[in-house]
């Protein structure tokens, strides 16, 4: 068992650290760390917000470029940019499910007040941290990075609560549990990224565009 984590859980005058299990008398510095944590997917979230805002306005600047191209039967020069909108699309889809599923964590960790809801709702928000630290590593490495680390203290959050109660905790159902919620996520950014991004003319088009009489 970790000694600084017994210290830390356990502050008032001897009392021991399965009395505090038991009863959950004190809580508190389990909360700070759940506190701690929150904090830090919210600024996170504040980032992909704003990087999201960004590729809004650069979505919007291609498309009007790939539109004036076409119009000007530049074929070349239209599907370059309408390759590039296709681009930030899926970069922006990205984005709102990583806000989507940080949110959803967000909302889990809000729910835990003592030791038994660790297993139920930080084993899984670890599973999301990871995947979303994983779909972000090739369009916001600084973000990506910053999810690993609040990753690493939510397992170690739950290492240190299976050494001082001495349960061992199961991913598998955990794991099933992430996948749902980055899935819905996913499905729910999709129509968000369709409504916030105007369609634009895929390759295809465009070609057939500039072609025509």
């Amino acid at each position: 068992m970790s000694d600084r984590f017994v210290s830390e859980w356990n502050k008032q005058n001897g009392t021991t650290l399965s009395r505090k299990i038991k009863d959950s008398v004190h809580p508190t510095p389990l909360r700070d760390k759940i506190t701690s944590t929150v904090y830090r997917l919210n600024m996170v979230n504040r980032k992909l917000e704003d990087s999201k805002l960004r590729m809004e306005q650069k979505h919007k600047s291609l498309f009007n470029k790939c539109v004036k191209a076409q119009e000007a039967k530049d074929n070349h020069t239209a599907i370059m940019y309408a390759n590039e909108c296709s681009q930030v699309r899926k970069m922006a889809q990205t984005l709102v499910t990583s806000q989507l599923a940080i949110e959803q964590v967000v909302l889990r960790m809000e729910t835990v007040q003592d030791f038994g809801d660790v297993a139920a709702e930080v084993i899984p928000a670890a599973g999301i941290v990871r995947a979303v630290k994983g779909r972000l590593a090739g369009v916001i490495p600084e973000v990506s990075m910053q999810l690993g680390a609040i990753g690493q203290t939510l397992d170690s959050l739950v290492l240190e609560v299976g050494e001082a109660t001495g349960q061992s905790f199961t991913s598998i159902a955990s794991g099933e549990d992430a996948e749902k919620i980055l899935y819905e996520a996913s499905t729910i950014a999709e129509q968000k990224v369709r409504d916030g991004f105007p369609d634009l003319p895929t390759t295809s088009s465009v070609e057939k565009g500039v072609n025509s009489p």
